[in-house]
């Protein structure tokens, strides 16, 4: 069998050589002036798919950034509105004990009114801030809505008690500023176990000056009431007024521990009959009113022994509540610093994340100079021969071998 090869084939094959190295070298030369050597799905199409997807996933971090730097903000200026709170409530708390000098008089008292006063207000703006964008810090998930307002000699919450949820990173969503009901509604009085008041019908100079649980497993919540049926007595009831089985009953000793159930009162001064000094569970208070209840007892004019022991017993409480609602707000304060530093390792686990996506982006897209030119040469070398055998076969006949 003889193979034969025509002069035409042999031109359509060097044709065909020459248009495969310059579509070669087009390809070449167009990924070393883009830098990019993945164009067309052809080029490599498990590639172009793993680029795509890439490209989403840094996209995604992209706005995983977004809100981590706004949720940032927003964290930190809960915390620098629960710092400015928190001297708020320590000034009132020196107030309190300026306020117990028994050498003031009612002038002197009522410049300290005055300023705790101011302070509830002071406090009222810090609870209305917003984030700068419009949003308030303390409205819960409602946006567009004042938290906080004032009316008849009580503050009422318009926000709700939801907390939105910000997605920082992949499977990873962090809590945003908290709810305002939360953080200056429902704070616990007293020692936040237990709250001791005196009674406001009290006519007598006792004072109750501590009423502590002693035993939590005796005390198991239920209110007890020291009452004195006359000036030199005392007795203990359950907060019906039944007496105590076994009855805690008496002469009272100013100063001297009553103990009942659990609780320990401590009252100093003459009570009058009828009086009486009640511990029940802590209850939850807002914080202004806390401080208008202290403002309003400290108003109270009137220098006669009960009169003292009425500013006494309210001092007293007043304080308490006021270190409570301290505490309160610290633990937030620890509560928004742990939720930042969880951002930061969110930032962080972002940062290595995108880091090596994008070099992982960058070796499946870019180009590769080095190789590029390399391959670039080849391709010229090679179109260039080819050049030459075309031109060989346009000038050689057969009779250029007879």
């Amino acid at each position: 069998m003889t193979l034969r090869l025509s002069t035409a084939q042999m031109q359509y094959d060097a044709l065909s050589m020459m248009r495969a190295r310059q579509t070669e070298i087009s390809k070449y030369q167009q990924q070393i002036a883009s830098g990019v050597k993945l164009t067309r799905g052809a080029d490599d199409p498990t590639g172009i798919a793993d680029v795509q997807h890439l490209d989403h996933a840094l996209a995604s971090l992209g706005q995983f950034d977004r809100n981590s730097t706004l949720l940032g903000d927003r964290l930190r200026q809960q915390e620098a509105a629960l710092a400015d709170a928190g001297d708020l409530l320590q000034r009132a708390r020196e107030l309190a004990v300026q306020a117990g000098n028994g050498a003031l008089s009612d002038s002197d008292r009522h410049a300290i009114v005055v300023e705790l006063r101011g302070l509830r207000e002071s406090m009222l703006q810090i609870a209305n801030r917003d984030d700068g964008r419009g949003r308030q810090l303390f409205a819960g998930t409602l946006d567009g809505v004042k938290p906080f307002t004032s009316g008849a000699g009580a503050v009422s919450y318009l926000g709700n008690d939801g907390q939105n949820l910000v997605d920082v990173a992949p499977d990873t969503a962090l809590a945003d500023t908290d709810a305002g009901s939360r953080v200056f509604m429902n704070i616990p009085t007293g020692d936040g176990i237990s709250r001791a008041r005196a009674a406001a019908g009290n006519t007598g100079s006792g004072v109750l000056d501590s009423a502590q649980v002693t035993s939590s497993t005796t005390w198991n919540g239920a209110t007890l009431q020291l009452r004195f049926p006359s000036a030199g007595t005392y007795e203990v009831v359950d907060g019906s007024g039944n007496p105590l089985s076994p009855p805690v009953a008496g002469s009272f000793t100013p100063g001297q521990p009553i103990d009942a159930q659990g609780v320990q009162f401590v009252v100093s001064g003459n009570p009058a009959a009828g009086d009486s000094f009640t511990v029940e569970r802590s209850p939850n208070q807002d914080i202004f009113a806390t401080l208008q209840t202290l403002a309003d007892a400290l108003d109270l004019p009137g220098n006669t022994s009960a009169d003292v022991a009425k500013r006494a017993n309210a001092l007293r409480a007043g304080q308490e509540d006021l270190a409570s609602a301290q505490q309160h707000l610290l633990d937030i304060r620890a509560e928004t610093g742990i939720r930042m530093n969880n951002l930061d390792s969110a930032d962080a686990m972002r940062s290595a994340s995108n880091v090596a996506m994008t070099q992982m982006l960058s070796g499946l897209r870019d180009t590769d100079l080095a190789d590029a030119i390399s391959k670039l040469q080849y391709n010229m070398t090679a179109l260039d021969a080819a050049q030459r055998m075309m031109a060989r076969l346009q000038s050689s006949s057969l009779f250029d071998k007879l």
